[in-house]
């Protein structure tokens, strides 16, 4: 019989694996799923990252990002320095923004096409609302800003006012000048609104300024839970693990449709009370958990 088959022209070896394509179909080889990258790879949080998404998402390989790879695949960037870089050399590349705020996006991307984000900064509107809870008589907010930010407020001040604060824009030239701009401001608001604003809001700053309001007997909300271990009283925030999860709800988007959804900010949030500040402050602060459920239930669903 052998001698049959090769005398057709057909190996023993050939026929044992035709049958065993026939009786055993092979699944699809790793090569023919989808690539979605994430860099920079000695990124703290790449493990992290790389383990979440892997049991958030089918159908694609996780793998570090080499540069000069294929411009058609997503890549998740996990700091601003590597968004800058990927976009300013592969301007059509589609990525995913973690672990990186609105302001400093904005400051890198005027131009929005194959991007989205999950932004790490809590949205203002809402951080403004825990401070009426806080405050309940709040009727002004003051809100410092570098020079280069100072124009980006009008459509927040606008949505302030819907709820019935009055705000106002202090510009801050330089990091030496922060306390006397900053006397002007805490003169003039309930609270202050601390923003994402890196140039006033940084490791430098946090001390002299969180003294500077506690010492003029005025609360600061945010502006992330950094602030509130340092001495603000109360912030909005979420989870590194959150965040990654919500985008692999993008992700998975990207995978069936080949699109990228707007960036957006974190739908899922938690609260973080200073109560050792608030009560030297003699203000009584709902429970974190109270102040959760009021912000949830104000939030506007899409």
């Amino acid at each position: 019989m052998g001698n049959q088959f090769r005398q057709a022209g057909i190996g023993i070896g050939s026929l044992l694996l035709a049958l065993a394509a026939l009786l055993y179909p092979v699944a699809a080889l790793p090569d023919s799923q989808q690539t979605v990258h994430i860099a920079p790879v000695d990124h703290p949080r790449f493990q992290q990252v790389q383990r979440l998404l892997s049991d958030e998402i089918s159908g694609a390989v996780l793998r570090g990002w080499s540069p000069g790879g294929d411009t058609g695949e997503l890549v998740i960037t996990l700091d601003k320095a590597t968004l800058s870089e990927i976009r300013a050399n592969a301007p059509e590349q589609p990525v995913l923004a973690l672990f990186t705020s609105s302001g400093a996006i904005d400051s890198i991307l005027p131009n929005r096409k194959h991007f989205s984000a999950i932004y790490s900064d809590p949205p203002l509107p809402r951080q403004a609302r825990l401070g009426q809870l806080i405050i309940p008589r709040a009727g002004t907010v003051a809100i410092l800003a570098s020079p280069e930010q100072a124009g980006d407020y009008s459509e927040l001040r606008s949505r302030l006012r819907a709820t019935g604060l009055e705000s106002r824009v202090f510009v801050i030239p330089s990091q030496d000048q922060l306390i006397r701009n900053l006397a002007r401001a805490l003169s003039y608001g309930d609270f202050l609104l601390g923003t994402p604003d890196r140039a006033i809001y940084n490791r430098e700053t946090v001390k002299p300024l969180l003294l500077t309001s506690y010492r003029r007997n005025r609360l600061v909300i945010g502006p992330s839970r950094a602030f509130v271990d340092a001495g603000a009283v109360a912030s909005t925030y979420t989870s590194a693990r959150a965040q990654i999860l919500e985008a692999g709800e993008l992700i998975r988007h990207w995978l069936e449709h080949g699109e990228l959804r707007d960036a957006r900010y974190p739908e899922a949030f938690s609260v973080a009370v200073n109560d050792q500040v608030a009560r030297s402050m003699d203000l009584l602060v709902p429970s974190e958990e109270e102040l959760h459920r009021i912000l949830e239930r104000q939030e506007v669903k899409p």
